[in-house]
């Protein structure tokens, strides 16, 4: 996916100074790094949406499909669990976990009754020193632990998280695409005003 983002911004490039493209175009390297950007972080993180729980040989698993196809995720290994809320485009808001296990699977799931009932299993006690199987507890933050009724509250109305995910989600469209455009303009040599080079 990063290699196709580049070869876009490239080929915009290379047409405009071939003058096929005027100098303004540099809008489809912005464009595309909006879409890459999100794209990229949702692959990283494994966004999915609803998951289906499954208990294996005493290994208890958490399955969804993502971008690149269904993650398998082992909560007997959990790494970290935190936990995001931002508004959505149709006003309701979003609430899911961000889970990462010991083999470097990372999944990102809608904080749903049944997952929630199954991390609080999972999850060692605040004032654990081990996890399971004598492991290093697992790290989670207190908004996440608010979540699963193990701390009394964040230290931030819920509010404050919702809109500082709003700005995160609109942060992973921006950057991408103002380093798109900024690269495009640079090697087109264009201005970032969108005005010739000399």
């Amino acid at each position: 996916m990063s290699a196709a983002w580049a070869i876009v911004v490239l080929v915009d490039v290379i047409l405009i100074r071939a003058h096929v493209l005027k100098d303004t175009y540099t809008g489809i390297s912005t464009l595309t790094g909006a879409v890459a950007g999100p794209l990229l972080l949702g692959i990283h993180y494994g966004w999915a949406g609803r998951p289906s729980l499954a208990v294996r040989n005493g290994q208890r698993l958490v399955s969804a499909r993502t971008l690149t196809g269904v993650r398998t995720l082992n909560l007997n290994d959990l790494v970290s669990v935190r936990r995001f809320e931002t508004i959505q485009r149709t006003g309701g808001y979003l609430d899911e976990f961000h889970l990462h296990d010991r083999h470097g699977i990372r999944l990102t799931v809608t904080n749903e009754h049944a997952l929630n009932a199954a991390l609080r299993r999972a999850v060692p006690s605040p004032d654990s020193r081990l996890g399971h199987n004598g492991l290093a507890t697992v790290q989670v933050t207190r908004h996440a632990r608010t979540a699963l009724g193990t701390a009394r509250g964040s230290r931030f109305p819920r509010a404050m998280h919702r809109f500082w995910g709003f700005w995160m989600m609109m942060a992973t469209m921006g950057v991408p695409a103002l380093l798109s455009y900024v690269t495009a303009c640079v090697l087109a040599g264009t201005d970032i005003l969108g005005r010739p080079g000399h």
